[in-house]
């Protein structure tokens, strides 16, 4: 496990106005990043609720299940098997808790379900579709033909997603490269019986199923990515919605977009206040994203005379505050 850095960045001073409090914060937060998946992965094989809800639960254990089911049956397909959907279920559970003890996998679909899950608490809350949001909306229309293009993607692709979520399914052409290959890796070492080309058999045709469409998150970041110099636009939750604040939020504070995720829990808001601060918020702007979130939340004070660039060193100096 990566420790959690005792000295500040080298870009911070004693006589700037950064308290030490929040560099306590934001490692106590760390901390919590870092027992989440062993947390998680023991709530998934026990009946205890108390840290994690019924939905995120049975929403990670479905999308691990619908992961593995997906893999199995294009196995089933280059074997030969008389019943593909016998032969996959028949296996898909024993892959699904394989694959549950795989850090960075497991995360990814625990920040799948928060994403869903704020999308949801704004479309009670704020009246925002979680499909098509007003930012969504006005791109869509926009005479820059690539941008345009790139929203329109977007839109089918998250409406994909919510319908997915709601079934608590798992796509692996939606799957980020990085995890593809986890996944990939972690049938291969389950499935010792399995032999080297009829894995590059299965890993083919998945990947070839995997390019014919281009996944969510692809198609989120060539949105944002469309937008220029007009990216701020994005950093408002009530216009641009779940996925493209979060988006955004992780380009422009340099976060990997699952931690940016996370940090929208109740239990990270120094991260989430540091993150909007370094995506080059002014401390109002910062602290009404975060009343959108959490209405009764108030932003740490010493958020108010940290500087973007100081934001970005104090997030940087955590193990979960950069992107690769």
């Amino acid at each position: 496990m990566t420790s959690v850095p005792d000295t500040i960045p080298g870009t911070l001073h004693a006589d700037q106005a950064v308290d030490a409090g929040l560099r306590a914060e934001l490692a106590r937060g760390d901390m919590a990043l870092s027992t989440l998946t062993p947390v998680l992965t023991h709530f998934l094989n026990t009946q205890d609720r108390s840290l994690f809800s019924d939905s995120i639960i049975a929403r990670v254990r479905g999308m691990l299940r619908s992961a593995s089911y997906r893999l199995l049956r294009v196995e089933a397909d280059e074997v030969g098997a008389n019943d593909a959907f016998a032969y996959a279920e028949a296996r898909a559970d024993a892959l699904g808790e394989e694959l549950a003890r795989h850090a960075a996998f497991l995360g990814h679909c625990h920040a799948l379900s928060i994403e869903w899950q704020l999308a949801d608490r704004l479309r009670a809350r704020n009246g925002i579709d979680p499909v098509l949001s007003p930012l969504l909306q006005s791109l869509i229309s926009s005479d820059d033909a690539e941008l345009s293009d790139a929203a329109m993607g977007t839109l089918a692709a998250q409406a994909r997603f919510i319908e997915q979520q709601k079934r608590m399914e798992m796509p692996l052409a939606e799957l980020p490269e990085d995890q593809f290959a986890n996944f990939i890796g972690v049938w291969r070492r389950q499935r010792d019986d399995v032999s080297e080309d009829l894995a590059a058999m299965v890993e083919g045709r998945i990947r070839d199923m995997r390019a014919e469409n281009e996944a969510r998150l692809s198609l989120l970041a060539r949105t944002v990515e469309g937008l220029g110099r007009r990216t701020d636009v994005a950093l408002s939750l009530t216009h641009a919605g779940a996925a493209l604040f979060l988006t955004t939020l992780a380009r422009k504070a340099e976060q990997e977009r699952d931690i940016a995720v996370v940090s929208t829990n109740d239990r990270q808001l120094v991260r989430f206040a540091l993150s909007l601060r370094a995506a080059g918020l002014s401390p109002a702007e910062a602290r009404a994203q975060l009343r959108c979130l959490h209405p009764d939340a108030t932003m740490p004070a010493a958020i108010e005379h940290v500087s973007t660039a100081d934001a970005r060193a104090l997030l940087e100096s955590s193990p979960f505050g950069h992107s690769e």
